[in-house]
């Protein structure tokens, strides 16, 4: 057994942990499941193709394990706001994902720009992070107001970044098309250019 086998494991033992969730997300037509589509859908099909042909580039392999290691830190962050926040309802939480998703892109955009931390102040950005968090602590439904101001906390890092800032889900909506992957939505996913 390779240490890629592993891997594919722990895919389906996360898989066995949440893809109820994640299909009752996608039933409610859930902004959340639409968001880690492009990721999920990826690792499915590469899961089948390893199952199939036991054996895969190292492109795929590394693809597989970034969305595998992506897919669980997002699904751990909003495990937490549904279970504990929403009480595993669907519908409450359903009305705060616009929310919970500015949350999940801060945790991206903080994640891709590790390297440059000590070039950036992100001192506007946890101050929108603080905000976010509590206005769905206290169920404020002020979207557009977060919308906005996690627009300029992001504009004024990435103005200060000599190339354009694209997302992990930017990056696997890409990959699926590539892969001839279909996705339930056509929308486009650019995340770094407008919330």
């Amino acid at each position: 057994m390779n240490q890629f086998d592993f891997i594919l494991k722990d895919f389906v033992n996360w898989k066995l942990d949440n893809v109820e969730v994640l299909e009752r997300f996608k039933h409610h037509g859930s902004l959340i499941y639409d968001r880690l589509e492009p990721v999920y859908v990826v690792l499915n099909f590469i899961y089948e193709k390893a199952v199939e042909e036991d054996e895969l580039t190292e492109e795929l392999e590394t693809i597989f394990q970034v969305g595998l290691n992506y897919l669980h830190a997002q699904f751990e962050v909003i495990r937490i706001y549904f279970e504990k926040l929403f009480n595993s309802s669907c519908e409450l939480f359903e009305d705060y994902t616009p929310l919970v998703g500015y949350l999940l892109f801060i945790s991206d955009l903080r994640s891709d720009l590790e390297a440059f931390e000590k070039d950036i102040d992100f001192s506007d950005l946890n101050e929108v992070e603080t905000l976010i968090e509590n206005m769905i602590a206290e169920r404020r439904d002020e979207f557009e107001y977060a919308a906005n101001q996690l627009n300029k906390a992001t504009y004024n890092i990435v103005k200060h970044l000599d190339f354009e800032y694209v997302s992990i889900i930017d990056i696997f909506v890409e990959i699926a098309e590539n892969l001839g992957i279909p996705l339930s939505t056509d929308e486009a996913y650019l995340i770094g250019k407008d919330i």
